[in-house]
């Protein structure tokens, strides 16, 4: 079995690289593995290994398609260290090791800290629809707390691309983001035909903690100048807020009135931003607890040797299972953890768990008082700890079940070739504004009333037509509109392998050929005319069929649902496909100065007495803002990517603009017709967007 196998490696500071630098040699006893890695230091430190060869990440995509290799294995951290795996894992789908299921960090880091909000929203929106976008504005302007990330793991993408998933938990392996509610090959482009195969694989006991063994307590604490004669309470590892040391250390406080010789050390960095440095002072215990600073390995081992009792909680999770946890265990610690998440993996016998939240502080003191006062009970977790952690995270142990599950992965899930239905992008129609309008007008020169309507709309229309893409003679365009114009200028000015055009006017559905000949020339243009009421029918076109979706001053002719629409509009464009939208501004400077003069805002709200056939479909039923049409889009998976208004038909007078300038209110998107472009990214639907529903 040839593995390709991605993974930071030492002297680069991931607990996964440390990890793997352990695994690596048991792994390759049975398989034949190379290990591709970023940075030049790595190859430096790691080159030349005799069961393992390490290359650069750069040099796979030659040899894979020069000899594939039977699988690639992804380890999947948060870290930076780990981007490139990432990145990798999406272009090759493999066996991915998600050590957190929760990647928002990775993400938040790829885009927010790198100064992009566009791409973070846009990330937000794909996964989570129109409600990630709104929690993603609102953590791009400090307004969402850096706790929402763990409610939103952003592992969907790459469950989706990967043939398996190993977890070290059982905890991780319940929040994978493989929803049964949306058929995986529209779960996004590139999705893979079925879902990962998951295995739950515990995290290895390192081998080093056997050398613990044969060490003394005191000799350590002598080493590290740690008193021999005090009650010392260890936490280990970079500072973080998830690791309640915040509570851990009032709880320690209380300690110190039944204990007051007691000693707390933090074994690890303190955080640059969320430091405990100022709580410890406040708490007037600095004679009391110690914070290291960075230790090297064989520093960190003589601490854990040195400690009574580990402290190691986490709320809230990323799902992942701590190293040091397990060393703890290993070493035979007396160990205190969350009662959540993947503790839940623990069997209570072999360590504490207090509750998160309201009584952890009490709880955690009463469990160090408890500890602090019954060394058999402390002898007695350590014991059951040692045994469990041995049996059941040996390393060889470990190690056989990742080769078996990758096995069955090579086995059951081979690789398929996925072509994504994606829309292509393509130039934007460039015409000449005056030849475009005369050969509309030569389309319909013996009809008068026809040419009043594109002489009025004139400016909306040619507008319309340089918002929609070029085509390159294989992609399919909807007219949903009703109106005739739009056809022949996309005939003439772009290039669709098929037009197919709408009525959503009343009458049963159906489907027939339509036709029209220029008046000027005799031309003639045939398209597909499909009858449907686009508020309640299904449309009659297969999944993810058309590139373009033209929408032009239809909206405001809906009376009773145009989510469905829209939903629809989801459905049957391919990904990245377009959608464009015309609609009157209620909104606008002309709606306002009317509102003022005491008319109705609407541009066109009058009964039709000459068309009762059409109903209420031949008037506006509602009007919008620009917002409201935002909000309809975002609601039904799409990203606007353009959006502006201009006035079609009337100049507002200066007096009014003027009014609205001093009344400090937003200028922009003041015109009477809105014009948005919006791309589908999001399967994700708010079905009924409460600013457009009751």
């Amino acid at each position: 079995m040839r593995l390709a196998y991605f993974t930071p490696l030492p002297p680069s500071k991931s607990g996964i690289a440390d990890y793997n630098a352990e695994l690596l040699p048991y792994l390759a006893e049975s398989a034949k593995i190379t290990v591709f890695v970023e940075h030049e230091r790595e190859l430096r430190q790691n080159r030349g290994h005799d069961k393992y060869e390490v290359r650069d990440f750069m040099h796979f995509a030659g040899m894979h398609s020069e000899r594939p290799f039977d699988l690639c294995i992804y380890h999947q951290g948060n870290n930076p260290y780990h981007e490139f795996v990432y990145d990798q894992a999406i272009k090759t789908p493999g066996l991915v090791v998600l050590h957190e299921h929760c990647l928002h960090h990775l993400f938040a880091l790829k885009t927010l800290d790198r100064g992009d909000r566009a791409a973070y929203r846009k990330v937000m929106f794909q996964a989570y629809g129109r409600t990630g976008a709104i929690l993603a504005d609102g953590r791009s302007r400090g307004v969402n707390p850096d706790y929402m990330q763990f409610a939103m793991p952003l592992n969907y993408q790459v469950v989706a691309r990967s043939l398996g998933i190993i977890t070290h938990n059982q905890y991780a392996a319940t929040h994978l983001e493989v929803p049964e509610a949306i058929p995986y090959a529209k779960r996004l482009p590139g999705a893979l035909p079925e879902p990962p195969v998951v295995q739950v694989i515990p995290h290895h006991l390192s081998p080093k903690v056997y050398d613990l063994d044969n060490w003394e307590k005191n000799d350590c604490r002598t080493e590290l100048r740690l008193p021999t004669d005090r009650l010392i309470i260890g936490a280990f590892g970079y500072v973080t807020e998830v690791k309640r040391l915040p509570r851990v250390l009032k709880a320690f406080k209380q300690l110190l009135a039944v204990i007051p010789d007691a000693m707390f050390v933090i074994v690890g960095e303190d955080h640059w931003k969320h430091s405990v440095a100022p709580l410890i002072s406040e708490l007037e215990i600095d004679d009391k607890v110690l914070i290291t600073g960075y230790t090297n390995e064989r520093q960190f081992f003589q601490h854990l040797k040195a400690v009574d009792i580990v402290v190691n909680l986490r709320y809230p999770s990323a799902g992942e299972t701590s190293g040091t946890l397990i060393r703890t265990l290993g070493a035979g610690k007396p160990l205190i953890t969350s009662d959540f998440g993947q503790y839940g993996d623990l069997p209570d016998e072999i360590c504490l768990k207090v509750p998160v939240g309201e009584g952890e502080e009490q709880a955690l003191y009463k469990e160090f008082r408890r500890l602090a006062f019954h060394p058999a009970l402390r002898a007695q977790l350590g014991r059951k700890a040692a045994e469990w952690a041995r049996r059941e995270c040996d390393i060889k142990y470990c190690a056989a079940r990742y080769l078996e599950f990758a096995e069955q992965v090579i086995q059951q899930r081979p690789i398929k070739n996925v072509v994504p239905l994606q829309s292509k992008e393509t130039p934007l129609i460039d015409c000449d504004f005056d030849e475009a309008l005369q050969d509309l007008l030569d389309w319909f020169a013996d009809d008068e009333a026809t040419q009043g309507y594109i002489l009025k709309h004139k400016h909306r229309l040619i507008d319309t037509l340089k918002l929609i893409p070029k085509g390159d003679g294989t992609q399919r365009l909807l007219e949903l509109s009703s109106y005739r114009q739009m056809p022949p200028l996309v005939h003439r000015f772009g290039k669709y392998a098929e037009v197919v055009t709408t009525a959503f006017w009343h009458g049963e559905p159906n489907r027939k050929p339509q036709s029209m000949r220029k008046g000027k020339t005799g031309e003639e243009l045939n398209f597909d005319f499909v009858r449907l009421n686009v508020e309640r029918d299904r449309f009659p076109f297969t999944d993810e069929s058309f590139d373009v979706a033209l929408c032009c001053e239809l909206i405001e002719h809906l009376a009773e649902d145009p989510m469905h629409m829209l939903i629809e509009l989801n459905r049957i464009l391919k990904w990245d496909g377009l959608v464009i939208i015309t609609t009157p501004n209620v909104s606008s400077a002309i709606s306002i100065q009317a509102a003022l003069r005491g008319r109705s805002p609407y541009i066109f709200g009058h009964y039709n007495r000459e068309n009762e056939y059409y109903g209420l479909s031949d008037r506006h039923n509602r009007e919008y803002t620009p917002d409201d049409v935002r909000v309809a889009l975002e609601a039904s998976g799409f990203e606007v990517v353009k959006i502006f208004t201009r006035n079609t038909w009337n100049e507002p007078e200066p007096e009014v603009l003027q009014l609205l300038a001093n009344t400090n209110v937003p200028l922009e998107l003041r015109g009477d017709n809105i014009f948005v472009v919006g791309r589908k990214v999001s399967s994700h639907i708010e079905r009924y967007p409460k600013q457009l529903y009751d």
